[in-house]
Parts: C-alpha cells; sequence; structure tokens
C-alpha cells in the first residue's frame, strides 16, 4: 500500500474510484429527496407524500451503499487508515456518523407513513431539511478526509 503522508500524489485505488462514483449517486440521490420535497403540495399532500416516499427509498439505497464501500473490510475507511494512520479519528468520526443517517432517514420515512393523516407537509419538510442537512454535512466532511487522504478534490457539483 502506498505511503500517502509524502506529497507525491497517490494512485487510484479500485476502491477509491467505486467511492468517487458512489459519492456521486449519493448526492444525486439527496437531490432527489430535495427535489421532491420543494414540489407543490397543496391539495395534493397523497401525492406529494408518495414522491417524497419514492425519492426516499432511493436515498436510503445510497446511504447503505455508501456505508457499504466505506466500512466493509478492504473499504476505504480501512485503506486511508491502513496508509495514513494519523487520519483515524477522522474515519472514526465519519463511521459514528453512519448509525444516525441510517435512522434518520428511516425516522423520516416512518413519519411519512405511519402519521400521514396527520403531520403536515411544513413539519415534514422540516424534517426532511434536518436530514438533507445531516447527510450534506457527512459528505462535507468525506471531502475534508479525501483531500486529507488522498488530496483529491472531489467537489461538490458531482
Amino acid at each position: 500500500m502506498a505511503d500517502w503522508t509524502n506529497t507525491v500524489a497517490p494512485e487510484v485505488t479500485p476502491t477509491l474510484d467505486e467511492v468517487v462514483r458512489r459519492r456521486a449517486d449519493l448526492y444525486q440521490a439527496i437531490l432527489g429527496l430535495e427535489r421532491a420535497a420543494a414540489r407543490p403540495a397543496v391539495a395534493r399532500e397523497d401525492e406529494w407524500v408518495e414522491g417524497v416516499l419514492g425519492a426516499l427509498a432511493e436515498l436510503e439505497h445510497e446511504i447503505a451503499d455508501h456505508i457499504d464501500i466505506t466500512e466493509r473490510p478492504d473499504g476505504l475507511y480501512d485503506e486511508i487508515v491502513e496508509a495514513a494512520p494519523r487520519l483515524s479519528r477522522s474515519v472514526q468520526v465519519l463511521r459514528e456518523e453512519h448509525p444516525d443517517m441510517q435512522a434518520a432517514a428511516a425516522a423520516l420515512r416512518s413519519m411519512l407513513e405511519d402519521r400521514r393523516d396527520t403531520v403536515s407537509v411544513d413539519d415534514a419538510r422540516d424534517e426532511i431539511a434536518h436530514v438533507l442537512g445531516r447527510l450534506v454535512k457527512h459528505r462535507q466532511h468525506g471531502a475534508d478526509l479525501l483531500w486529507e487522504a488522498y488530496n483529491l478534490d472531489t467537489g461538490g457539483a458531482e
């Protein structure tokens, strides 16, 4: 494994290549949920909820894929820690965010499915904004980690 603590940029590993591709997929799913939430809901709440639930299902799938590629044995986090042990704490913080991300998305889905007739669109949008904010912040921290480990700018416009 290459030593990424020097000034020479490391080679792009298959894991890193997959992570960058999946970051783009997660970003698109985040945008999809934001678009679904922004659609008009007045006098069409059931249709609005269905659109949000569809976008949320895609987002939950992408979160699970993200966790798989980063946390699996020999995944991104193992690769980074092996090559740059100084980044262990940053990796641990990101690992610890994963269950909260999944739980927040599941709680949103549950709220929309279980209280469909009683939850207001405004309350649902507030919760959607909370979930999206959490995911955006996690992606930003992940971009910081990739920069520190690989000197790779994944940008925000994937």
